[in-house]
């Protein structure tokens, strides 16, 4: 780390490295910033999608309930918002305006899904196949488009 003590007044030279050094630390903060919301992002991607074909799965099985793939599915949303919540410290540029952006989507797939398949579409596979394939491409896209800012 280099030496910030100046003593008298400072020459531009020692500004600009001074400014120079506080980029270089703001960019490092940054660069882990978003490794919590892409972990969300893969994990929401998962669970959701493995939810839809669960729910499926179990409207189509005679005598069986929604309950057990319900409760799971919301203990993992809760490890992964707690998880999100926990580690994030610091987020970069523009993320806000990004993770509405991310939800929103997610969250347009994500009804959709449970209400054509429980509706519309009702226990057909190709269907709860395609909302889960969509939700992961999604989220996959999303997580690896923050990855790469």
């Amino acid at each position: 780390m280099n030496d910030t003590t100046v003593s008298g007044p400072m020459d531009a030279g020692q500004a600009k490295a001074l400014l120079d050094q506080a980029n270089q630390v703001g960019s490092s903060v940054r660069s882990g910033a978003s490794w919590p919301a892409i972990s969300f992002l893969l994990g929401l991607g998962a669970v959701s999608s493995m939810g839809i074909l669960a729910f499926t799965y179990a409207r189509l099985a005679p005598d069986t309930s929604v309950a057990l793939p319900s409760v799971f599915m919301g203990i993992w949303l809760v490890i992964l918002m707690v998880t999100v919540l926990f580690f994030t410290r610091t987020s970069k540029r523009g993320f806000g305006l990004r993770w509405g952006v991310y939800m929103g989507l997610w969250g347009a797939l994500w009804i959709a899904g449970m209400l054509l398949s429980g509706l519309t579409f009702q226990g057909e596979l190709w269907f709860a196949g395609l909302m889960a394939a969509l939700l992961t491409v999604s989220t996959t896209v999303c997580a690896w488009y923050e990855a790469g800012r």
